[in-house]
């Protein structure tokens, strides 16, 4: 599309100079100043597709860039997964202006979205906890109507 749109703009430049050059009752000067607009303008085209040269290439090197943090994203993810949970850490309690609280570390693991904890127990088959949404997943809900007959005569 680039090609075509590059020949296009050279055709119509090539054909504003032959109609300069034909033209046999145009000033000298004019003819001077439509050559001169010409070359202007061919040289601003140039300009302008160096420019989108330059910035396509910008572009392959960051998403060639983008594909090589993903990868490593993923790597990394993969391989938090391969750890598990990981080990909780230990922080030491702190009172009001950092004095320690008899002096006794507290243990704090590592803490996950609730959604997710309650899949992992349904996943382990055991006893844990089912989101709502899983628990009325397999249900099957029937419409009732109610019907009233009433008569056209009053009695």
């Amino acid at each position: 599309m680039a090609e075509e749109l590059e020949e296009g703009i050279e055709n119509a430049l090539n054909l504003v100079v032959l109609t300069t050059d034909r033209s046999g009752n145009m000033k000298k000067e004019l003819k001077q100043t439509i050559y001169e607009t010409v070359r202007t303008l061919r040289n601003l085209f140039v300009k302008l597709k160096n420019n989108c040269d330059v910035k396509s290439s910008k572009i392959c090197e960051l998403e060639a860039e983008v594909s090589k943090v993903k990868t490593e994203l993923q790597r990394v993810k993969r391989d938090k997964a391969e750890k598990g949970h990981g080990e909780p850490s230990v922080i030491a309690s702190q009172g009001p202006a950092g004095s320690r609280l008899h002096g006794a570390p507290s243990v704090i693991s590592r803490q996950e979205p609730a959604g997710q904890r309650a899949l992992e127990g349904s996943q382990s088959g055991g006893s844990g906890r089912k989101l709502y949404s899983e628990g009325l997943a397999n249900r099957t809900y029937t419409k009732k109507y109610k019907l009233t007959v009433k008569s056209n005569e009053h009695l």
